[in-house]
């Protein structure tokens, strides 16, 4: 019971629901939107919408940090989860009306990103707020944990409704989902931080600085950038290559399963394990979401295809949950929303260029080419990471930031 320590404070266990409620809607409408536009339009199209609202998100997140730094985080995580809910209200009728256009589904999604991007720095900076030092690594991988079992339930249903017919009703259910963890998060009595507020820029400028003040930060957010960027093919093509080769979206609901199945597992040896160097396994971790890409581009047996998403969901969940307790340990309270605005662009702003181009790579050089290649970039780059004197220097329970690199 000692690694469940963190869901007896009232505060981390309202968090704790609305993220997971709100995560299992997630799971069920990832699979639906996919196969709504497939089945609408072309693949192109699916990536045109998926990288609208990877874009939109990355956009936001600057101004979340400043804000999510300067007001109640809590009450930020509400706004967002609202918005994100109407539009995937207006989402799913779109798609039950039977004709879905992407001029129809794109600024939607565009808006949802925009949501979601403004809100992430907050939750970044929530969890220190309401558990205790020593609980961060227990809190975040309950956080982990819980998530991992909505995706093993979401993508399951996800695929049972789109092999229904139904991709409509998932997409309604993400916007219930969203609506719950409006009300979870405004039980939280947060109060804002208390530190001197000054123009926005001001503020904007703050955070940039403290980002680039800390080498294990800014290095590896340009690393996870470009590893991020060659993974986004696997979601792209994955599900062309399951309807194509695997006969439908029963292959591709499998593999999201078992990837889910390996983060339950990772985050139940993330509460179990303390390594002395946390930041250094966190990024030997990622090295495990390699295994799909080059499965999906052999087009390996089933078995192999689980299998390899079993062990890459392990490995996401252990560096998930190592980051954020790294981060939430080494970066100051008051500036953890601005920073790791800027550490989610830098990792996550070449998203939507991955998604766009995969279609493209593709076609010029094949779709398993591109997919295997993909594979090798991520094992190398996260190879380059590992060997920063400023990554394997972090130690476990360190309360003071790391020097700069």
């Amino acid at each position: 019971m000692r690694k469940l320590g963190p869901l007896r404070g009232r505060a981390f266990r309202w968090y704790f629901l609305g993220s997971t409620i709100s995560a299992l809607g997630d799971a069920v409408a990832q699979i639906a939107l996919a196969f709504a536009v497939l089945r609408l339009g072309s693949l192109g199209e699916l990536g045109v919408v998926l990288a609208g609202r990877q874009l939109a998100s990355a956009l936001a997140l600057l101004a979340g940090g400043v804000y999510g730094d300067r007001l109640a985080r809590h009450r930020l995580l509400v706004g967002g989860a609202l918005l994100q809910g109407s539009m995937q209200a207006a989402t799913a009728a779109v798609v039950v009306s039977g004709s879905a256009p992407i001029a129809l589904l794109l600024p939607l999604q565009v808006v949802v990103g925009l949501a979601e991007g403004f809100a992430q720095p907050s939750q970044t900076g929530l969890v220190p707020q309401v558990v205790g030092v020593d609980e961060l690594q227990p809190a975040n991988a309950l956080l982990q944990t819980a998530r991992s079992a909505t995706w093993i339930v979401g993508p399951a249903l996800g695929g049972i409704l789109v092999a229904a017919g139904s991709s409509g009703l998932a997409l309604a259910i993400d916007a219930a989902s969203f609506a719950v963890a409006a009300v979870a998060y405004g039980t939280l009595a947060l109060a804002p931080l208390a530190h001197r507020v000054a123009a926005f820029s001001t503020e904007l400028r703050e955070g940039f600085r403290a980002f680039m003040s800390r080498g294990w930060v800014w290095k590896t957010a340009i690393g996870f950038g470009i590893g991020n960027a060659f993974h986004q093919a696997q979601f792209v093509l994955g599900p062309a290559l399951s309807d194509r080769h695997y006969g439908g979206a029963g292959v591709w609901a499998a593999t999201g399963t078992a990837f889910a199945i390996g983060t339950l597992l990772g985050g139940m040896l993330a509460m179990r394990v303390r390594p002395s160097r946390p930041f250094a396994v966190c990024v030997a971790s990622a090295m495990l979401l390699a295994p799909p890409q080059f499965a999906w581009g052999a087009l390996a047996p089933r078995s192999v295809l689980i299998g390899a998403s079993v062990l890459a969901g392990i490995g996401l969940a252990l560096h998930i949950t190592l980051w954020f307790s790294t981060f939430q340990q080494e970066i100051p309270e008051e500036l953890q929303s601005r920073v790791s605005s800027f550490e989610a662009l830098g990792s996550f702003v070449l998203n939507p260029l991955g998604t766009v181009l995969a279609p493209v790579l593709a076609a010029a050089i094949g779709t398993r080419a591109t997919l295997m290649g993909g594979g090798l970039v991520n094992v190398a780059v996260d190879a380059a990471m590992l060997a920063m004197p400023s990554v394997r220097a972090i130690r476990r329970a360190s309360s003071a930031s790391t020097e700069p690199s």
